[in-house]
């Protein structure tokens, strides 16, 4: 290895060994220094801010760690950037208003950076072993943090979460014990390389299906709706922004290994069936959160639709992740300001905040544009270039179904901006004054502004990565 690629690979593993430490402090040092108590927040900020510092610039080559267990590359690079960026987001909201109880603060912190250790290590998996105690490692976290203020919607929700992620889990598992047996490597450039086998089809079909769960794909979505709704809101947008995304690249690495054949059919109904289902039972939603859910739900149709764009297709699904988060964590971070206990807040509780607080719905306005795909937000970029990829590789009936669910989802993202400014406030609405949450939500609806009209940088940095899948 050259010495850039020395100094790469110790600096990228610095990062988790960081969020690794920070993670027990939160979790340790209240425990033996009480006049830390109530500080694990601030302690979780300047460890993802000091990870952040320790990423370099990748050279132009793929480090394989640990038998190609673990790849680091400008890929990884970008995605653990994607990574700590929306840790950052996700811990600034659990300051303004915290999502676990005092006693478990420490926890809460620990288990998010667990998780996204997890995340990180999903991501750079260079094999399916190493793919499936990443998932795990995300999984179990995201299971406690569901439930973790022990209400009663929140109990359910983790409830309902781990028994379908562990199902699905189940299914990964029998999957790559069937792959095992006939393949002597599981590294995913093995399998490229591998000679088909018949029996291998049933194997890769159970993997997938299990890391669908993590996606959201139909008809594995059914957790969906009742987590984010009844997660603490914070941890709703982490699912939504990041949890997606692991599952979203594990399900490219399968997808890449096949050239068209039942596996791609497969993927193609997926899709479909996930756009179609997920917009059509949107329509009918009342709640914010709820209707983020199944948002998140058909935009993981639009990640699957990308994937028909080869090269270019997988250069859109990095575009679309992060301009996704933006606009997602913007969203329930609106959900967080509105909401009352820990019961997100009705569509119909935004009426009059035009009026009220006409910064905020003008931001609100923004996200809910951005993934409708209104130009020039972000989020038509985004959906132009996966959609765009799909049809230069001749997909195009794919593509038209994807645009006419897109045009659906005009309604029902147009409806919470109509409510905002067009119905009048009902009730007294006691709300805080702008603060830190507020802060955040301008700069992540400037965020989805400028990656639109400036999309140039960004789409530079995702055709960088995308050379090193």
């Amino acid at each position: 290895m050259t010495p850039d690629s020395i100094n790469f690979a110790a600096y990228s593993i610095t990062v988790p060994i960081l969020l690794t430490l920070g993670a027990l402090f939160c979790l340790l040092l209240p425990l033996f220094i009480r006049q830390l108590r109530g500080t694990q927040g601030l302690i979780a900020l300047g460890t993802v801010f000091a990870a952040l510092t320790f990423l370099r610039r990748a050279p132009a080559a793929e480090l394989s760690f640990f038998s190609g267990a673990l790849l680091l590359s400008p890929l990884s690079a970008y995605l653990w950037t994607f990574v700590l960026g929306v840790l950052a987001l996700v811990i600034t909201l659990s300051l303004v208003r915290p999502s676990a109880p005092e006693e478990s603060e420490g926890e809460y912190y620990f288990l998010l950076f667990m998780a996204g250790i997890g995340l990180m290590t999903l991501v750079a998996a260079g094999d399916l072993f190493t793919a499936f105690i990443a998932l795990e490692l995300l999984s179990l976290p995201v299971y406690a943090l569901a439930g973790i203020r022990r209400s009663k919607p929140g109990l359910e929700a983790a409830y309902k979460y781990f028994m379908l992620g562990a199902f699905g889990s189940g299914m990964t598992v029998m999957g790559i014990a069937i792959l095992n047996a006939l393949y002597p490597a599981l590294t995913f450039a093995a399998l490229k390389a591998g000679t088909p086998q018949p029996m291998a089809l049933a194997g890769f079909l159970l993997v997938i299906s299990g890391f669908a769960f993590k996606t959201a794909l139909v008809p594995f979505h059914m957790w969906v709706p009742d987590a984010y709704e009844g997660a603490p809101t914070q941890i709703s947008a982490f699912m939504g922004a990041a949890v997606k995304a692991g599952g979203v690249i594990v399900l490219w690495r399968l997808f890449s290994l096949f050239n068209g054949g039942p596996v791609h059919e497969i993927f193609w109904w997926l899709a479909v069936i996930t756009a179609v289902s997920a917009n059509l039972m949107a329509l009918a939603q009342s709640g914010l959160k709820r209707l983020l859910a199944y948002s998140s739900v058909a935009h993981a149709g639009y990640l699957a639709v990308a994937f028909f764009g080869g090269q270019k297709g997988f250069e859109a699904v990095l575009y679309y992740l992060p301009v996704y988060a933006i606009a997602t964590i913007g969203a329930f971070a609106v959900a967080l300001v509105l909401e009352k206990g820990d019961k997100g807040p009705l569509i119909e509780d935004l009426a009059g905040l035009a009026k009220r607080r006409p910064w905020l719905a003008g931001a609100m306005s923004a996200f809910m544009f951005s993934l409708a795909g209104v130009p020039p937000l972000a989020g038509f970029f985004a959906k132009f270039y996966a959609f765009s990829g799909a049809v230069n590789s001749g997909f195009t009936g794919l593509v038209v179904i994807a645009i006419i669910m897109s045009a659906v989802s005009m309604y029902y993202y147009l409806k919470v901006t109509v409510v905002m400014y067009m119905k009048p406030s009902v009730g007294d609405h006691a709300e805080a004054p702008a603060g830190v949450a507020e802060a955040v939500i301008f700069l992540l609806a400037a965020g989805v502004i400028l990656a639109g009209v400036f999309s140039r940088p960004l789409l530079t940095l995702t055709t960088e990565a995308a050379r090193w899948f």
